[in-house]
C-alpha cells in the first residue's frame, strides 16, 4: 500500500496543491494630503505655471544681465551748486566738490571698520556682494521696527554711490545686485572697504572718513576714538537730520546703537561699550562749505544754502551742479556791508544787521552780522535765536490800529513824563525816554517825537489784541503775546519780519513776503524749480496804510530820524529799547524798504558809548540806514507816496472844547468858562485868562487919543495891563465837563484875552485842549457904524435913536453872546495845531 503523500513521480516530498484561480492585491487608499492636493490642483495650477514662468524669466534676466553688464567707470565727483545774483553775476560756489580727502585703510582707525560692519553689514566677510540672509533680516527688523541694519551690503552701497544713482526702481536694484557680485569677484574686501570709506558722504560737505574726522572732530581718521567712529558711521543714514550740532539727542541715540552692535559682534568689550556710550557728544562748530566769489553776502549765501538743503537734500545740492538764481544785488550788498563797517569799525563795537527789500519783495541786501567768522548766527532771519525787541518801531502798528478803529492822528492825548493806566491785568506805568514831558500832544506829534505816554493811551483805546492781529496780518510770523506793552515793542521779532511789516506799509497795505531766489536749474539749463509770481494780499486798507506813511514821513523831517533823512520821499521810525540794548531804524521809500538793527547778539548789554555817543535808533543805526540807502537808490527814480486820507489826519471823535460866556464883556462883569473832554485831568483842572493880546474887533486901531485925554480929565481911571487870572483847581475828578467863573477887575483894559485850560495828569499843570477868546470892550467904543454922519444934528438924532433902542439891544444881548460863543469855539478849535506845535520839543525821545 502506498503512502498518499508520495509524489506522482514516486519521489517523496511535499504534496502539491491543486491549482486555483489567482486575485490581485487591492491598491492602497490615497493619503489625505494627496486627496487635498488633487482637489486644489485645478485652482493652483495656473498660479504655479505663472510663478514658474516668472522665475524662469528672472533667471534668464539675471543670466542676461550677468553676461551683458560690465562694471562701468566710476561716476565722476558731482558738481557743486553755483549761486548767481539778480544780474547773473556769480555770487558764491557751495563748497566745490566738497571736502574730499582720500586715505588708505591703514590710515583709518580699526574702530571705524568695526563700526561700519556692525552697523551696516555684519556678514560682510561671508557674502559675495549680495546677502540673502541680510535681506531676510532686514525684513524682520522692519517688522520689529529695528532699523539698525538694512538689506543692502556695503558692496551694494558702494556700487550705488560710485556706479549708479539714487533712483528707487526695480531695474536699478537688479543692476546693483549684479554689479555688486561682479565687483566682489574682482576686488578684495579690504579694497571695497577703502573705496567705500573714501567715497561716502558724511554731511557738512565732507566726503570720506578723513574729511569727516577733520570736519567733526578736527583730527585725522587714524586718531578717532570708538565713540567718535560710531558717531560718524551712525549719521551716514541721514547726515542732515543727525548732525550732532543740530540734533544732539538723536545723534547720541544712533551712536549708542552702533556701539551696542559693536559689542554684539565682539569688536568691543561690554565695559568699553558702556564707557563709550557715557561719553558726551562733542563736535567742532560747523564750518561754512562755501566759496564767496564776490566776497560779500556770506550770511545770505548760508541762508540760501540751508533753504536748498531743505528743499533738495544736501548731497543733491553738492552733486547735481545746480545753478541758483538769487535776488541779491551784489552792489547793494556791498553798500550795506560798507555802511556797517564805516560806522562800526572797532572790533569791540556792537553787532549790526541790515536787510533791504525792493517793492516786489525781492531781498537785495542781507547783512546777518558784522563778521561771519566771529558770529555765524544770522541776525536778520534769527533762525537760531529768539528775536529782538523792536522798541518804538512797533508804534506804526498801534497807529494803524487806531486808524482802523476810527480814531484820527489829530486826537489829543496827555503827554506827561510818566503815566499810569488801569489796563488789565494790572495798572500799567509808562515813562517817556529821558523823563521828558510834553504837556499834551496829538497822536501825529506823539508819533513824530516817539512819545511813550501818548502811545500808551492810544493802545488803551484799541486794545493789545487789535495790535497783535494787525502785526500778524502785516508780516510778523511768530505768535505775539497781546499785552499792553506790545505798543512799546516789547515782543521780540526779527529784522526780516519787521521788514515785511514796513514793506506792507510802503505797498499801501498789500503784503508780499520776502523771497531770496527765483529759479534753480542744471548746468545744461534744465529747470529744476522756478518760483511762481509772488503772492500778494491786501491786509490793511490802503487809506490806512497811506496815512501811516504820511505821518511817518514827518519823522525824518523833524522828528527822531532826522539823521536818516534822504533827499527824496521817505518814511521812517526809530526804536530804542530799555537801557539802550537794542536800537533800530526802520524806513522805506515807495521803491525800497530797509531795516537796520544794532545791539549785542548774546544778551542785552547797554550801548552807552559807541564812538563817543550813546546809541539810540536815531543815532548810529540812522546813519547806517542813510549811507546804505543813498547808494542803493542812486539809480532809482524817486516817486511820491499816495495821498493820505484827510479824515484820518484830524480827530473824528474830538469832543474837547472850551467856551467863555459871555464872549464879549466889560470890566467888572462876571464870565463863565466851560470845557468838555477833560476826563484825563484827574489831579487838577483850572481855567486861565491872559491878555490883552490886541484890540477888540470893533475898536479902531487908531482910537482918538484926544478922547482918551478927555476921559482922564473927567476922572476915569486908566485900566492896568496885562491881566492874568486863574480859577481855583478842580481836582480829583474824572468828569469830562469842567467849569470856572471869573469877575473881571474894574481896571481890565479893552482888548482880546486868551482863555485856556490847564490839566494836571499827575506831573503838574500842563496846557491842554483848545483855547477860547474873551473880548473886553468899552461900551462907548462898540459902535458898528461904518459911515461918517453928515452933521452934528444927524449925529444927535442917531444917538437918541440908539437910546430908544437900548432896551431892545439889552434884550438881544444874550442871543448875541450865544452866537459869539459859538463862533469863538469854532475859531479856538482851529487854533489847536499852533498851540500844540509850541510844545513840540526839538530833542528826540523814544
Amino acid at each position: 500500500m502506498s503512502d498518499s503523500s508520495t509524489m506522482p513521480d514516486g519521489s517523496g516530498g511535499e504534496p502539491i496543491d491543486e491549482p486555483t484561480d489567482t486575485v490581485d492585491d487591492p491598491e492602497p487608499a490615497a493619503s489625505p494630503w494627496r486627496q487635498r492636493a488633487a482637489a486644489a490642483w485645478p485652482y493652483l495650477r495656473w498660479p504655479t505655471y505663472i510663478g514658474a514662468g516668472l522665475f524662469a524669466l528672472f533667471v534668464l534676466a539675471a543670466v542676461w544681465l550677468w553676461t551683458t553688464t560690465d562694471l562701468p567707470d566710476a561716476v565722476a565727483a558731482g558738481e557743486s551748486a553755483v549761486l548767481l545774483d539778480r544780474n547773473g553775476d556769480e555770487l558764491a560756489v557751495l563748497a566745490q566738490d566738497g571736502l574730499r580727502l582720500e586715505v588708505s585703510l591703514g590710515d583709518i582707525d580699526p574702530s571705524v571698520v568695526d563700526a561700519l560692519i556692525a552697523a551696516e553689514d555684519q556678514r560682510f566677510y561671508d557674502h559675495d556682494g549680495v546677502d540673502p540672509v541680510g535681506i531676510v533680516r532686514a525684513l524682520w527688523n522692519n517688522v520689529r521696527n529695528d532699523d539698525l541694519q538694512g538689506g543692502s551690503t556695503i558692496t551694494q552701497q558702494l556700487v550705488k554711490n560710485v556706479y549708479l544713482n539714487d533712483d528707487r526702481t526695480l531695474s536699478r536694484k537688479v543692476r546693483e545686485a549684479v554689479l555688486s557680485v561682479k565687483l566682489e569677484q574682482t576686488t578684495s574686501k579690504d579694497e571695497i572697504l577703502t573705496r567705500y570709506l573714501n567715497a561716502v558722504y558724511f554731511g557738512r560737505g565732507a566726503y570720506g572718513i578723513e574729511a569727516a574726522a577733520m570736519t567733526y572732530f578736527e583730527v585725522p581718521a587714524a586718531e578717532l576714538q570708538p565713540e567718535q567712529s560710531a558717531l560718524l558711521i551712525g549719521i551716514l543714514r541721514s547726515p542732515e537730520a543727525l548732525d550732532p550740532a543740530e540734533s544732539p539727542d538723536a545723534a547720541k541715540e544712533r551712536r549708542d546703537d552702533v556701539l551696542a552692535a559693536m559689542g554684539d559682534i565682539g569688536a568691543l568689550e561690554s565695559d568699553d561699550v558702556e564707557s563709550a556710550q557715557s561719553a558726551p557728544v562733542e563736535v567742532a562748530d560747523e564750518a561754512s562749505p562755501t566759496t564767496l566769489s564776490a566776497e560779500v553776502g556770506v550770511h545770505f549765501v548760508e541762508k540760501v544754502r540751508a533753504d536748498l538743503v531743505e528743499e533738495f537734500g544736501e548731497q543733491a545740492l553738492y552733486d547735481r551742479g545746480l545753478v541758483i538764481h538769487t535776488t541779491l544785488d551784489i552792489a547793494d550788498q556791498k553798500a550795506a556791508e560798507d555802511a556797517v563797517a564805516k560806522s562800526l569799525d572797532d572790533p569791540d563795537d556792537p553787532q549790526a544787521a541790515v536787510v533791504g527789500i525792493d517793492r516786489q519783495g525781492a531781498v537785495r541786501a542781507w547783512v546777518g552780522g558784522r563778521d561771519f567768522d566771529e558770529l555765524q548766527l544770522d541776525l536778520v532771519s534769527d533762525d537760531a535765536g529768539t528775536g529782538r525787541q523792536p522798541g518804538s518801531t512797533f508804534k506804526p502798528l498801534v497807529l494803524a490800529a487806531n486808524f482802523e478803529a476810527g480814531h484820527g492822528a489829530g486826537q489829543e492825548f496827555a503827554a506827561p513824563p510818566e503815566i499810569t493806566l488801569d489796563i488789565p491785568p494790572e495798572p500799567w506805568t509808562v515813562e517817556n525816554a529821558g523823563g521828558q514831558g510834553y504837556g499834551s500832544l496829538s497822536l501825529f506829534e506823539g508819533t513824530v517825537n516817539s512819545v511813550n505816554t501818548v502811545y500808551a493811551q492810544a493802545l488803551a483805546q484799541v486794545g493789545p489784541e487789535a495790535v497783535a492781529d494787525l502785526a500778524d496780518r502785516a508780516g510778523i510770523g511768530r505768535e505775539l503775546d497781546p499785552q499792553p506793552s506790545i505798543a512799546l515793542g516789547t515782543e521780540e521779532v526779527s529784522p526780516l519780519e519787521l521788514a515785511t511789516v514796513y514793506s506792507t506799509l510802503s505797498r499801501s497795505g498789500e503784503r508780499i513776503d520776502p523771497y531770496r531766489y527765483t529759479k534753480v536749474e542744471t548746468r545744461d539749463g534744465d529747470v529744476v524749480w522756478e518760483m511762481d509770481d509772488p503772492e500778494t494780499e491786501q491786509v490793511i486798507e490802503a487809506n490806512v496804510a497811506d496815512t501811516v506813511s504820511h505821518v511817518l514821513s514827518e519823522v525824518p523831517e523833524r522828528g527822531t530820524a532826522t539823521r536818516a533823512a534822504l533827499d527824496r520821499p521817505m518814511a521812517a521810525k526809530t526804536g530804542t529799547t530799555q537801557r539802550n540794548a537794542d536800537a533800530w531804524l526802520a524806513g522805506y521809500t515807495p521803491e525800497y524798504t530797509a531795516i537796520v538793527w544794532m545791539g549785542d547778539a548774546d544778551g542785552n548789554e547797554p550801548m552807552d558809548t559807541v564812538d563817543g555817543e550813546r546809541v539810540f535808533g536815531g543815532s548810529i543805526p540812522a546813519q547806517i540806514w542813510k549811507d546804505f540807502m543813498t547808494v542803493a537808490l542812486e539809480d532809482v527814480e524817486p516817486t511820491d507816496f499816495p495821498a493820505p486820507d484827510e479824515s484820518l489826519l484830524g480827530d473824528p471823535e474830538d469832543d474837547t472844547s472850551l467856551t467863555v460866556n459871555p464872549a464879549t464883556a466889560q470890566a467888572g462883569d462876571q464870565v463863565r468858562v466851560e470845557g468838555t473832554g477833560f476826563e484825563l485831568c484827574v489831579n487838577g483842572w483850572y481855567a486861565v485868562v491872559d491878555g490883552p493880546t490886541g484890540s477888540p474887533a470893533d475898536n479902531d486901531a487908531d482910537k482918538d487919543d484926544e478922547k482918551k485925554d478927555d476921559k482922564k480929565e473927567e476922572g476915569d481911571t486908566e485900566r492896568a495891563e496885562p491881566l492874568h487870572l486863574e480859577s481855583s483847581s478842580d481836582g480829583g475828578s474824572t468828569e469830562s465837563g469842567r467849569s470856572a467863573s471869573f469877575t473881571l477887575p474894574s481896571t481890565t483894559a479893552d482888548g482880546a484875552y486868551t482863555v485856556s485850560a490847564r490839566c494836571d495828569f499827575g506831573t503838574g499843570p500842563q496846557p491842554y485842549g483848545p483855547n477860547a477868546t474873551l473880548t473886553v470892550a468899552d461900551p462907548d467904543a462898540r459902535s458898528t457904524t461904518t459911515t461918517e454922519p453928515e452933521d452934528e444934528d444927524e449925529d444927535k438924532d442917531k444917538e437918541d435913536g440908539d437910546k430908544e433902542d437900548g432896551d431892545k439891544e439889552d434884550g438881544d444881548k444874550e442871543d448875541e453872546d450865544k452866537e459869539t460863543t459859538t463862533t469863538t469855539s469854532t475859531t479856538s478849535t482851529s487854533t489847536t495845531t499852533s498851540t500844540t506845535s509850541t510844545t513840540t520839543t526839538t530833542q528826540p525821545a523814544e
